[in-house]
């Protein structure tokens, strides 16, 4: 019983260990423990999806068990665990660089939590070194590949996400780049298998210094974003609680808008322009702060919200779908909107 705990902790608790330290270490808190749990699920599902995958490609591919490991395997699997990454960013459930990357290891590390219980049940007289083996090279390589595709497609994505929201146009080639590299580092860590230790050794070598270096980098530029966007927006706060209209090209069609309005219909469109421009800025602020106290920030959002609500509500379904598309708001500026309601004090 003994040995049979040490297994399946040797197995699964190195991966999840490390994913817990990367969630502390993320100075802005992005992730809750019920979105890092739902992330483990999804990583799971891949690992579920792609067990079936891979006995219809074994049985058909004449080229044997060890070579459909070293060379088939992984297209498959980071093909479908960049999948569940590919559902994220349509779903407009990540935004910030560091978000991207943490995402995507938990993806992984759920992926192979599952793929190491399938293997624990089947095959559960294997020594402790062959799940050790696989709790810190082949569980931590899982995240770590996905981790890269996510911060890449984040970078190639970046300027439509942070354009108007209207303007975005999905993009499936942001992921190839990523997936070619996740493709060639799990290749090249399949080609020890009978030097599995070599393998798990290069991965705790490079692997921690890759993911410190995306997080680093992921943390300065949004920092610096936020800092540029807080910006904008004030200065579009400012003119809206002055009675005027930003001073760009959204600012003018929306006051064209106005002017084909009913003076109550256009009280309603520029409300929720105002509350809306001043709850994007709450929450770049409250993301700014988080960065700078290191303990999760809470802020007193909900009369805002309300507002924006009540006026969208007033306006009608007619007046607001000609109003959304002259939006200056981003997919980026939605996301952290999302962010700072799961932390409002109400």
């Amino acid at each position: 019983m003994s040995l049979e705990f040490l297994n399946w902790s040797l197995a699964l608790v190195p991966v999840l260990a490390m994913l817990a330290m990367f969630v502390w270490l993320d100075v802005f808190k992005l992730m809750t423990l019920w979105e890092m749990l739902g992330l483990l699920v999804l990583g799971g599902i891949t690992a579920g999806l792609a067990y079936p995958v891979s006995g219809v490609f074994i049985d058909q591919l004449p080229i044997g068990y060890s070579n459909y490991s070293r060379f088939a395997a992984p297209w498959i699997e980071e093909t479908i665990k960049a999948l569940a990454l590919v559902l994220l960013f349509r779903m407009n459930r990540i935004g910030f660089k560091l978000d991207a990357v943490i995402s995507g290891f938990a993806i992984g590390a759920g992926f192979s939590v599952i793929e190491n219980i399938l293997y624990l049940f089947r095959f559960p007289d294997l020594a402790p070194s062959t799940w050790m083996v696989r709790g810190l090279g082949t569980a931590v390589m899982h995240g770590t590949t996905v981790a890269i595709v996510a911060a890449i497609a984040h970078e190639l994505s970046e300027r439509e996400t942070r354009e108007a929201a209207s303007d975005f146009d999905f993009n499936l080639l942001w992921y190839v780049p990523g997936l070619l590299i996740a493709v060639v580092l799990h290749t090249a860590f399949n080609q020890f298998p009978d030097e599995p230790l070599y393998a798990m050794i290069g991965t705790l070598a490079a692997a921690p210094f890759v993911l410190m270096a995306l997080f680093k980098f992921g943390a300065q530029e949004a920092q610096h974003w936020l800092t540029e966007e807080s910006a904008i927006h004030r200065q579009a706060l400012e003119a809206w609680q002055s009675g005027g209209y930003p001073d760009d090209a959204s600012g003018r069609r929306i006051a064209a808008l106005v002017a084909r309005s009913d003076a109550a219909t256009g009280k309603m469109i520029r409300d929720y322009c105002e509350n809306m421009t001043a709850l994007v800025l709450a929450a770049e602020l409250a993301l700014h702060k988080q960065a700078n106290e290191g303990e999760r920030v809470e802020i007193d959002a909900g009369e805002t919200i309300r507002k924006v609500e009540a006026a969208k509500q007033a306006m009608g379904r007619a007046t607001f779908a000609a109003l959304r598309p002259l939006l200056p708001f981003s997919r980026n500026d939605y996301w952290e909107v999302s962010e700072l309601e799961e932390r409002l004090t109400r």
